[in-house]
C-alpha cells in the first residue's frame, strides 16, 4: 500500500467544520450558539436498509396462495422481534403452527405469490455532534450547521475509526520512541495517546481494553494493523471500523519517528482536549485523517 508523506500543518488558524445528518431532520442549534464537541447539532431518522424475507408458508405448512388467511399483520404494521405475525391452526385447533418476526421493524409487503413476508428493520436514529468546541456560524437548513473555532489543524497519512475527542496524553519521551503496552495504564482511559515511531499490536489491544479514545503515532506495521483489525484493510474509505478506538499515523506504515514539529506541538498541548477523525480515502488520498487542537 502506498503511503507518501505530505505534511499538512496549519497553526493558529480558523477551522470550520460542517456538521450535518444525511436526511432532513431537526436542527437543534442556532447561529451564535456556543457548542462543545459533544453538543448534538441535529437529529433525524433514516430508513433502515435491512429487509428480511420470511418464508411464512413453509413455517405454517400452507399453500403460498393462502397466506393472507393466516396473517395477523398487514402491510405497514409495526412488529417486535419474536412477535407472532401469522398462525395456522389445524385438526380442530389441536395443532398450531406460528411464524414469528425475526426482527423489530415494519411489515413491508405480504406476498401471496411467494408465500413470504418482507420486514424492514426499525428506522435508524442519526445525529450530528459538533465534534469541535466553537460557535455556530451558519445553519444548513434541515440538516445541520457549520461550526467555527480557532486552533491548529493537521493531517495524518492514514487512520481507522471515526471521530472522537479527549485530552492528550504523551507517555513516550521522544518522537522516535515506540508506544508499547507497558506505557499504557488506567490513567489513559478516555484520552488520546500520542506515541512516537510506532505502536505495537499489544499496545493497540491494551489501549482498547483500557478505554483509550484514540492513538496518534508516527507509524504502525501493516502486519500489526491486520492482526489488530482481524482482516487486511481494503482500498475503500476507512473510518467506520468498530475496533474500540481511533488510530492515526502521521508518517507511513512501519516504524517511523513522528515529525518533530508535530511531536513538539502535541507535547506542548498535553492535557488539552483534541478532536481527531481517522477517516481516510486510501486509494486517492482525497480524504485524510484529521487532528484538531482548538485554542
Amino acid at each position: 500500500m502506498s503511503d507518501p508523506k505530505e505534511l499538512i500543518f496549519q497553526q493558529d488558524t480558523w477551522i470550520r467544520k460542517t456538521r450535518r445528518i444525511p436526511v432532513n431532520g431537526d436542527v437543534l442549534v442556532k447561529v451564535g450558539d456556543s457548542v462543545r464537541p459533544e453538543t448534538v447539532v441535529a437529529r433525524g431518522i433514516v430508513v433502515n436498509p435491512e429487509i428480511r424475507k420470511v418464508i411464512v408458508y413453509g413455517q405454517l405448512g400452507i399453500d403460498p396462495g393462502d397466506l393472507e388467511k393466516y396473517m395477523l399483520k398487514d402491510d405497514g404494521d409495526e412488529v417486535k422481534k419474536d412477535e407472532v405475525i401469522a398462525i395456522h391452526r389445524s385438526f380442530f385447533g389441536r395443532s398450531t403452527r406460528v411464524c414469528r418476526s425475526p426482527v423489530d421493524g415494519t411489515i413491508e409487503a405480504v406476498s401471496g405469490s411467494s408465500g413470504s413476508v418482507l420486514i424492514r428493520g426499525k428506522p435508524i436514529p442519526v445525529e450530528a455532534k459538533a465534534h469541535i468546541p466553537g460557535k455556530v456560524v451558519e445553519i444548513v437548513a434541515g440538516e445541520g450547521a457549520i461550526i467555527e473555532c480557532r486552533g491548529t489543524f493537521m493531517h495524518g497519512v492514514f487512520g481507522i475509526g471515526g471521530e472522537t475527542t479527549g485530552e492528550l496524553a504523551i507517555p513516550v519521551s521522544r518522537s522516535n520512541d515506540d508506544l508499547t503496552s507497558e506505557l499504557i495504564s488506567g490513567e489513559h482511559k478516555g484520552k488520546i495517546i500520542i506515541g512516537g515511531s510506532s505502536a505495537t499490536v499489544d499496545a493497540l489491544r491494551k489501549a482498547v481494553n483500557t478505554g483509550v479514545n484514540g492513538i496518534v503515532v508516527g507509524g504502525v506495521g501493516q502486519r500489526d494493523l491486520t492482526d489488530f483489525l482481524g482482516y487486511e484493510i481494503g482500498l475503500g474509505i476507512t473510518g467506520k471500523e468498530e475496533v474500540g478506538l481511533t488510530l492515526i499515523i502521521t508518517e507511513r506504515f512501519g516504524t517511523h519517528p513522528m515529525d518533530e514539529r508535530i511531536f513538539d506541538l502535541l507535547r506542548s498541548s498535553e492535557g488539552k482536549r483534541a478532536s481527531i477523525d481517522g477517516s481516510t480515502q486510501i486509494r486517492t488520498r482525497i480524504l485524510r485523517p484529521e487532528i484538531i487542537l482548538p485554542t
